[in-house]
C-alpha cells in the first residue's frame, strides 16, 4: 500500500475550510469501501464498528498529510490498515487474521469495488442525462422531489397503477442503458 508521497503537496496547503469539504466529501465517497474493508478484517461487527471509528478519526488527523494529487480511498485504506494491525497488537494474539499479502489483496478488493461503483455511478449519471420528457419528469418527481406514484398521479392526470408501471419501466430502461454503456450483456 502506498503511503503519500513526501513530494507532492498535501492537503494542508489548502484553506481550513477547503480541507475540511474536501475530507468530507472524499470520506462520505470512501466510507462504504472502508466499512467493507474493516468489516472483513475485524472478529466481531463490533470492532469493525470501533475500528471504523478509530479509523474516521484518524484519517481526520492526519489529512493534512494527505496528497491531494492521489486517489483518497487508498490512502483512507493504508489509514486502516495502520489502525487493523493496532487492533491485533492491542489484542496481542498470537495469530493474526489479516497478514501482509492477504491484507493487501484485501485492499486492492475494495479499492476495486469503489472504482467499479464510480464507473456505474457515471454511467447512471450519462443515462439520466439522456432522459427526458414525461421518463424525466416522472424520476425527478419520484426521486429529486420524493412523491409518491399516488401524488405524482394526482399531479399529472395518471392512475397511480400507471405511474408505477412507467417508473418500472423507465428504471429497467436505465439499467439496460448503464449495462450498455459498461459493456455489460444481459444475462
Amino acid at each position: 500500500m502506498n503511503q503519500p508521497a513526501e513530494n507532492s503537496p498535501p492537503s494542508s496547503a489548502m484553506t481550513p475550510a477547503q480541507s475540511r469539504e474536501l475530507l468530507a466529501r472524499s470520506w462520505v465517497k470512501a466510507q462504504p469501501s472502508v466499512l467493507a474493508f474493516v468489516i472483513a478484517s475485524a472478529p466481531q461487527f463490533t470492532d469493525a464498528e470501533d475500528l471504523l471509528q478509530e479509523v474516521a478519526a484518524e484519517v481526520a488527523i492526519r489529512f493534512d498529510e494527505y496528497d491531494v494529487s492521489r486517489p483518497f480511498l487508498p490512502w483512507a485504506l493504508w489509514v486502516a490498515k495502520i489502525k487493523i494491525a493496532d487492533f491485533y497488537r492491542g489484542k496481542k494474539r498470537e495469530k493474526l487474521v489479516f497478514v501482509g499479502e492477504a491484507m493487501d489483496a484485501l485492499v486492492e478488493a475494495c479499492t476495486r469495488v469503489q472504482d467499479l461503483m464510480n464507473e456505474e455511478q457515471q454511467a447512471l449519471n450519462e443515462c439520466l442525462g439522456a432522459t427526458t420528457g414525461r421518463s424525466r419528469e416522472l424520476l425527478t418527481m419520484r426521486y429529486a422531489q420524493d412523491m409518491k406514484p399516488r401524488q405524482i398521479a394526482a399531479k399529472l392526470g395518471m392512475s397511480a397503477a400507471a405511474v408505477r408501471v412507467t417508473l418500472s419501466r423507465v428504471r429497467t430502461a436505465l439499467s439496460d442503458c448503464v449495462n450498455q454503456r459498461l459493456g455489460r450483456t444481459a444475462s
